[in-house]
């Protein structure tokens, strides 16, 4: 008997299904009520013994072709035939785009049902001669794009920045993979200020296509930043947020899912309707706080809340530890007591300086480069930076770290070499300033000899009535002559010398020594 799988939202049609279906010997032997469930089984599925896949069009929350397309890449040996009211020429183009090899028109009827059965079958019995049935690890794990959800414990706790710098992150250890940054938190939606973008497309331009929503659209939404990750922005007035339904919400991140490897979504710290289906969603979910008390708590009291409501498992979510200081009051060990929920290593490290210039001036790059580093460790731990991604990031800077050494160790080359000009140039002149003075010394000691002498001889020459100012001159080198004064009386001669400057700067750094010696007259 053939063996199928089954995927419809809808039970009563489900069993309508399953009934047509095992009148034309088709058995199912898995069924899943939303697109979401499929996908995460896909990659366990055995994919030797399942011969086909019938998807309802009533299907939550991803588009039936969506849905269709992934099953087909994941499974191309598998036929996939789709369930559909009143199929038009429009459901056929894009059933055919999508891979399917059949519609089923609903209310089904047997001579329909075992017509396109037999057709898919053979078909799939004609590729499996030729597709291997070994996969690659990327196709195994072929359960749509991985979607991470941030929640903020409180309000300037740093979601919406860890958001947009693990997108970017993601990007360049990976540029040939499609990440996307959604926009959840609707109260204060800061993407476009973060990005200096103005918000022309939000989510609420999908809503009215919301339910044949496709990639044209989303692209025409979808802002592209010049590092390759998309974005898609939130409402512009808060009170918008309102026209966002739970469902509205699931089929828009399902689409993007769909076509993208990584979405990373930032739903703020205040849980609603829209932004609740984010957190069901998602592949792993983390609250960012900061190491304060009101943060941690808050946190602990967000997952409670997830729990109550059903969202996630209890202790499903996780902690990223934000602006981790080592001079703050709570370090990162207690906070994890505190917490009492897992916490994501690394921590994110206190940076407020080079995040404050980032965000001012809207250009996320001014983060620097230690910055970009954690956030690329931090994107390996949560799953969406690939480690091998990091280290070719991390062998990027170390050639441009290289680079900049080797041109910061030839200029400090070229400044030492000009530096020891310098430093010769000074320490030749202060040698001379220090001889100068010293010079200058002497000269002040030989004027003192000089002027004692010449007091000496005009006061032997006063004795026997000679002239003392003569003989004082005359004992006086001419070099000191100019400026000398020779006055008697009171019994004794004086001599003024001005000691004679190596510069002559000015006359106030001229030094006048006097001497003086006594008369005693010859009987």
């Amino acid at each position: 008997m053939t063996k199928a799988i089954l995927c419809s939202s809808d039970d009563s049609r489900a069993w309508e299904i399953r009934t047509s279906l095992a009148d034309v010997d088709v058995a199912i032997e898995r069924q899943y009520s939303s697109s979401s469930t499929l996908l995460s089984a896909l990659a366990s599925l055995p994919v030797d013994e399942i011969d086909l896949v019938v998807i309802d069009s009533v299907v939550e929350p991803m588009p039936v072709w969506d849905i269709a397309r992934h099953v087909a890449g994941v499974m191309p040996s598998v036929a996939v035939l789709t369930v559909v009211d009143n199929p038009v020429h429009d459901d056929y183009v894009r059933a055919m785009d999508a891979g399917v090899r059949g519609i089923l028109r609903y209310p089904l009827g047997y001579d329909d049902v075992s017509q396109k059965v037999t057709s898919a079958l053979g078909w799939a019995q004609t590729v499996r001669s030729a597709v291997t049935r070994q996969l690659s690890d990327a196709e195994a794990e072929g359960t749509g794009g991985r979607m991470l959800t941030l929640c903020s414990a409180k309000g300037g706790a740093g979601s919406s920045t860890l958001t947009v710098h693990l997108a970017r992150a993601a990007q360049a250890a990976a540029p040939n993979r499609r990440v996307v940054v959604v926009d959840l938190d609707h109260q204060k939606p800061d993407f476009s200020i973060l990005l200096n973008v103005p918000q022309h497309r939000t989510i609420t331009d999908l809503l009215p296509v919301v339910d044949e929503l496709t990639s044209r659209q989303l692209d025409d939404v979808l802002y592209t930043s010049d590092e390759g990750y998309a974005v898609l922005f939130g409402p512009v007035h808060g009170e918008e947020s309102e026209l966002l339904s739970a469902q509205a919400v699931r089929t828009i991140l399902g689409t993007l899912r769909s076509h993208f490897d990584i979405v990373i979504v930032d739903i703020g710290s205040v849980l609603g309707e829209a932004n609740a289906s984010a957190v069901e969603m998602a592949d792993e979910v983390c609250i960012v706080s900061t190491c304060d008390v009101l943060s941690l708590r808050g946190a602990r009291r967000i997952n409670q809340l997830w729990t109550r409501l059903g969202l996630v498992p209890a202790d499903a979510a996780k902690v990223i530890l934000n602006r981790t200081d080592k001079r703050s009051d709570i370090q990162p060990e207690a906070a994890k007591k505190i917490v009492g929920l897992p916490v994501i290593s690394p921590h994110v490290p206190e940076t407020r300086r080079m995040l404050e210039l980032a965000v001012n001036r809207r250009d996320p790059g001014l983060a620097g480069p230690a910055w970009a580093q954690k956030i690329s460790e931090l994107g390996v731990a949560l799953g969406v930076v690939p480690a091998a991604g990091l280290d070719v990031v991390e062998t990027r800077r170390g050639r441009r770290k290289r680079r900049r050494t080797a041109d910061a160790q030839q200029e400090l080359a070229r400044s030492e070499a000009g530096q020891g000009s310098l430093e010769f140039l000074g320490i030749i002149t202060l040698i001379g300033l220090i001889a100068a003075i010293g010079f200058q010394l002497v000269l002040v000691g030989m004027t003192w000899t000089f002027a004692a002498n010449a007091a000496n001889e005009g006061a032997r020459a006063a004795a026997v009535s000679q002239s003392a100012e003569r003989a004082a001159r005359s004992h006086t080198p001419a070099a000191w002559q100019d400026g000398m004064s020779v006055r008697q009386g009171g019994g004794e001669v004086t001599v003024t010398l001005d000691t004679p400057l190596l510069v002559n700067i000015s006359d106030d750094f001229r030094f006048t020594i006097p001497a003086s010696a006594g008369v005693v007259r010859e009987p």
